[in-house]
């Protein structure tokens, strides 16, 4: 079988699942990215080096097929190609998360996509399956999303099978500048659509020294990871700069320079995130996370950020609860409304890094299939049943 993967990042469940292909005989694998070069300097591609073909995206490959490799599917994690590459498509969306609402009308692009490369994924279709997280995410996905049940597949996620049997820190030492077997270290990863991460408590620039000041009572590292840095106002990437250069035990990271962020979950004993989906592929560690509270109150407007190609778009939207798809009740861990509750839960992590172990466990079971490291199995099947058929 030949596999394309036409990855907006290659990392979390798109990697994972290469990774998975790869150890296969008979698979050839070619994989279609924006940054091959960048990504090969990543830890996690040294340390699990994967037979696969990185090729660099480019307008050509967005049209085309790649030249002289004809694939028998397609695996994307959001974008889709102008014109079908191979005759079957199979979508590994991005993450779980609670962004929403992901209805029809949000979805409106990618079903012409879809439609525009496999044909319609409305109706029943064999040329073409979306993955789905669990019964939950099914029933989202079928109900509110627009895709009809025979296309849908519940599959899990594909990085919690490695993330639920994270490497010895040890391995991963070369590739952090702090040391990261004797100290804890702390990942910090907000979504970027709220803009700045505690504005809705203050100023960046006051509160993150605060916290920052709290995690260098434990004398722990902090990884500051944030999505593509072309997201953000130049002003407050140079904050960011700033305030990792004032903290010799950070390491600031954005997604389009260091693409990979398994590596940093996998070495990491909290997270913290406003809301990210990298928090339901964290719960896997079995390890704390810490979820801030995005907004001041869900009944406040706010101005909401997206991006598309004509670049960022702000818009005020009146409550929190429409672009939520899942109540931020409904998480694996702890839960700061404030900034006084995110430091005392900082405190209760530190001293008790069992805390959110049930608390993970729970939430995984009930949307996510339990991590039961099987779904990479689930997902090949899947492909296997959609290709036979």
């Amino acid at each position: 079988m030949k596999v394309l993967f036409y990855a907006s990042t290659f990392g979390a469940d798109l990697w994972s699942f290469a990774r998975y292909l790869s150890e296969k005989p008979g698979i050839t694998i070619n994989v279609l990215l924006s940054n091959p070069d960048t990504f090969r300097n990543e830890g996690i591609a040294k340390l699990f080096p994967i037979d696969a073909k990185l090729i660099k995206k480019s307008l050509k490959s967005y049209f085309l097929k790649p030249n002289g490799f004809k694939p028998d599917i397609t695996i994307m994690d959001n974008a889709v190609p102008l014109r079908a590459p191979s005759p079957y498509g199979f979508m590994l969306w991005h993450g779980f998360g609670w962004k929403g609402p992901n209805d029809v009308q949000e979805f409106k692009w990618l079903h012409r996509s879809i439609q525009s490369a496999w044909g319609s994924a409305k109706v029943p279709n064999n040329s073409f399956r979306w993955q789905c997280f669990g019964p939950w995410d099914f029933k989202h996905r079928t109900e509110t999303s627009g895709f009809h049940p025979d296309n849908c597949r519940i599959l899990g996620s594909a990085s919690h099978d490695i993330l639920r049997s994270p490497l010895p820190k040890e391995n991963m030492q070369p590739f952090y500048p702090f040391d990261v077997s004797e100290k804890k270290t702390v990942l910090i990863a907000p979504t970027w659509h709220y803009g700045e991460v505690f504005a809705h408590w203050g100023s960046d620039k006051d509160l993150f020294e605060k916290l920052f000041s709290r995690l260098d009572d434990y004398n722990a590292n902090v990884i500051l990871r944030l999505h593509d840095s072309f997201r953000y106002d130049s002003s407050y990437v140079q904050f960011l700069e700033e305030l990792s250069k004032n903290h010799p035990n950070t390491y600031l990271k954005f997604k389009d320079k260091n693409p990979d962020n398994l590596l940093d979950m996998m070495v990491s004993d909290t997270l913290i995130t406003n809301y990210s989906s990298i928090a339901n592929l964290y719960y896997a560690t079995g390890r704390p996370t810490i979820h801030v509270y995005p907004v001041k109150s869900e009944d406040e407007e706010f101005l909401w950020r997206k991006y598309s190609p004509l670049g960022m778009r702000k818009k005020t939207v009146d409550s929190v609860k429409y672009i939520w798809k899942l109540p931020p009740e409904e998480h694996g861990g702890l839960m700061a409304k404030n900034f006084e509750t995110l430091l005392d839960q900082v405190d209760q992590v530190m001293k008790n890094p069992d805390c959110c172990i049930e608390k993970s466990k729970d939430f995984l079971d009930k949307y996510m299939l339990g991590a039961d490291g099987k779904n990479s199995d689930r997902i090949w099947e899947s492909i296997q049943e959609m290709i036979k058929s």
